[in-house]
């Protein structure tokens, strides 16, 4: 299988979401309920693909989460890996205040790059929560691509930010919907100075 542009991908994000709302579990056969990334291409597009560029970013994409949605339990490896992209968006919040030099952008961006493709290796989720963690983990790719192509523009972590805010809306992490809060932007007043 040949891997998608990420822009391609982010652009799908709102479709990609869409059917994974549509499509009850119980209505697929169990051999193809369950999902295993392990078999995907590389997370990220090759370096020379034509289709990328920095200006996606733009095109923020949003879920539409319906009200009466039922979280889903995640796995293990998804749980280690969204902790690693709120690492790595906890550092970028500093990019949007201007805090941060081209090159720790870059090391933060190549941190989300890995933490998403340690997903795409070892989560194994049933269709319907697969489908939706595509549509997050396009988002995190596109934006990471985004400022890996141009750095000094912070304007990709928003979307990112949005996209880690509606984890804990559509998965069950109870380690991660703690603070999820705070991820907003918000001071929980948790947080000491210095």
């Amino acid at each position: 299988m040949k891997t998608l542009p990420v822009t391609l991908l982010s652009a799908m994000a709102p479709l990609v979401l869409g059917i994974a709302f549509a499509l009850p579990a119980a209505a697929m056969p169990a051999a193809q309920s369950a999902h295993d990334h392990a078999n995907h291409p590389a997370a990220t597009p090759p370096a020379d693909d034509p289709t990328s560029h920095a200006d996606h970013h733009a095109d923020a994409v949003t879920t539409a989460i319906p009200a009466d949605h039922v979280q889903w339990t995640p796995d293990a490896p998804l749980m280690e890996g969204m902790q690693r992209v709120r690492d790595a968006m906890s550092g970028l919040e500093h990019h949007e205040m201007g805090h941060l030099d081209e090159s720790q952008v870059d090391q933060l961006a190549t941190q989300v790059d890995e933490a998403v493709a340690y997903m795409f290796a070892n989560c194994q989720l049933e269709a319907a929560p697969d489908v939706a963690l595509h549509g997050l983990l396009a988002r995190f790719m596109a934006g990471a691509e985004a400022l890996h192509a141009s750095p000094a523009d912070p304007a990709p972590v928003a979307d990112m930010r949005a996209a880690l805010q509606d984890y804990p809306r559509l998965f069950d992490d109870p380690g991660f919907a703690r603070t999820a809060e705070d991820d907003g932007g918000e001071d929980a007043g948790d947080h000491s100075e210095g």
